[in-house]
């Protein structure tokens, strides 16, 4: 039987028992080593974010000082001061704190730094000179020119910005201008500044009302003025923002004008050659695009040159591009002979233009002569036609006419879809055909189209045409029709390029804003 151990106390344990209560003993030391470690962590943390504080609100009461002495020494808003702190900061490339500080650093031989307890009496522009002589350490690197020297700042802030203020004093009759008021006014300084009912001698003669209304208005004390004239300034014009305010006495009368002018004729000289440039390349774009738009569209389309014969009849066909700068657009049409079926004809224009309504055009186009080799009648043609229209990638409408002509029978079966009906050209007179009924592609998932059987005679001409023959801004289409009627009955020829050379002479120039598609079918 073996022999407990005894320890240093006389006590007697078992060894399994004591290594578990020098276990429980060393995980409470663990335990107690790990929370003061902690709490240390904690105190330390808690000591740096004071300093933080406290250092912030040194920062902070440093800045509203000087805030409070520039707004003084200016004669401004808080606000405002802070504005030019905050330029005088960024002019002298230093931080808003470390301007702030220096311009409280007191002059050699004054170490005396200025207490709330300072009466209206302290020299303010000693105080707010302190500048890159204090014992402040610098910013790294060379300290800007008059960097702590604040009449030099401020004259440099005017300087850079073209700024310059005015102040009218109406109780005293005394008015102060900065210097760089007189330069943006162009005035000698040795004539003194200008009287605010004289402002309006400095301005263009178109600048004259304008201005006096903003006098009056400060002169009221009713509101701010805040906008821009234009200058005289010897031989030139500068563009000048004016902003102004009235400063009302106890009883809300004006006794004084203060004025902030800025010249920004460089601003506007920028501005007005930027939006040039904007235009100019807005214009080559438009036509890069329409270039490629008509290069598609007559790779797509080309253009017959003289009379096109088909079985039964002889066809001519002019297409006129948009009068101005106006993008090409969709207007197309068709002319195929097809074995046993006679001749398939039609006519459409898509809405829209340039590149994406001439590949709108080909493909309803394609589409369209493709599926007239099935032998389908018009109207079921248009149906299909309008199930394509509504696949397009991008939402569309387009108005076709399609018809068949059986030069046997001398009968045109034809359909249309929102498009014009065609003129029937006979024994010199000329008449629109009633259209059956149709509405444009691309406007319902179920459209109803209605067929139409025109009977021909010999010498017969047949008209097609887009809505940029007749349509004009200052007209409504129904008087483009009349009118078209009236020149086709005046017409006197029977040739089909003859009749389409009176047509476009009767309505002079091009469309202005649409292309102009037109097809003379001459019936044997």
């Amino acid at each position: 039987m073996g022999i407990p151990h005894g320890n240093d106390d006389g006590f007697m344990a078992d060894p399994a028992a004591g290594t578990g209560s020098d276990g429980a003993a060393d995980a409470g030391t663990g335990s107690g080593t790990e929370r003061a470690t902690a709490s240390a962590a904690t105190v330390d943390r808690l000591r740096a974010e004071l300093e933080r504080l406290r250092a912030t609100a040194r920062t902070t009461a440093v800045l509203d000082q000087v805030k409070g002495l520039l707004a003084e020494r200016l004669g401004c808003g808080v606000s405002a001061a802070e504005s030019h702190l905050l330029q005088i900061a960024r002019d002298s490339g230093v931080a808003p704190e470390v301007a702030a500080r220096l311009l409280l650093t007191p002059e050699p031989g004054d170490e005396r730094p200025p207490g709330p307890g300072d009466g209206p009496g302290l020299d303010l522009n000693a105080r707010l000179r302190a500048g890159s002589r204090s014992r402040a350490t610098p910013p790294p690197g060379p300290a800007p020119p008059g960097a702590g020297d604040l009449s030099a700042q401020i004259e440099q802030t005017q300087r850079i910005g073209n700024l310059g203020w005015g102040l009218w004093d109406l109780a005293a009759g005394r008015i102060h201008w900065s210097d760089q008021l007189y330069r943006i006014f162009g005035r000698d300084p040795a004539e003194g500044p200008l009287p605010l009912e004289r402002l309006p001698e400095r301005v263009v003669p178109g600048d004259v009302p304008l201005v006096v209304h903003l006098v009056r208005t400060l002169l009221d004390g009713s509101e701010r003025v805040d906008t821009e004239i234009r200058v005289l300034r010897g031989e030139e014009t500068r563009d000048v923002r004016l902003m102004g305010e009235p400063v009302l006495d106890a009883y809300g009368a004006p006794a004084a004008v203060r004025c902030v002018c800025q010249d920004v004729t460089r601003w506007r000289l920028g501005e007005r050659a930027l939006k040039a440039s904007r235009v100019q390349l807005e214009r080559r774009l438009i036509a890069a695009e329409r270039h490629q738009a008509i290069e598609m569209q007559r790779s797509i389309l080309p253009l017959p040159e003289g009379i096109v014969t088909k079985p039964g009849l002889r066809a001519a066909v002019r297409y006129l591009p948009a009068g101005h700068s106006a993008r090409v657009g969709g207007d197309w049409y068709e002319t195929t002979a097809i074995d046993g079926e006679g001749v398939f004809v039609a006519i459409g224009d898509v809405s829209g233009h340039g590149l994406t309504a001439a590949a709108a055009m080909a493909r309803l186009r394609n589409g369209l002569s493709g599926l007239a080799f099935s032998g389908a009648p018009p109207d079921r043609l248009l149906g299909w036609l309008n199930r394509l229209t509504l696949h397009w990638p991008t939402s569309l409408t387009a108005t076709v006419l399609a018809g068949r002509y059986d030069p046997h029978e001398r009968t045109l079966t034809w359909a249309q879809a929102g498009h014009l009906p065609p003129l029937l050209i006979r024994d010199g007179k000329a008449v629109a055909l009633d259209p059956p009924e149709g509405i444009l592609l691309g406007a319902t998932q179920t459209p109803e189209f209605a067929v139409e059987t025109t009977a021909l005679d010999p010498g017969d001409l047949l008209l097609l045409y887009t809505d940029g023959l007749i349509e004009r801004r200052e007209r409504c289409l129904q008087e483009g029709i009349d009118l078209l009627v009236h020149a086709a009955s005046s017409t006197g020829c029977r040739d089909p390029e003859g009749v389409l050379d009176h047509l476009l002479e009767a309505f002079g120039a091009p469309n202005p804003n649409d292309d102009t598609c037109v097809v003379a079918i001459q019936i044997e």
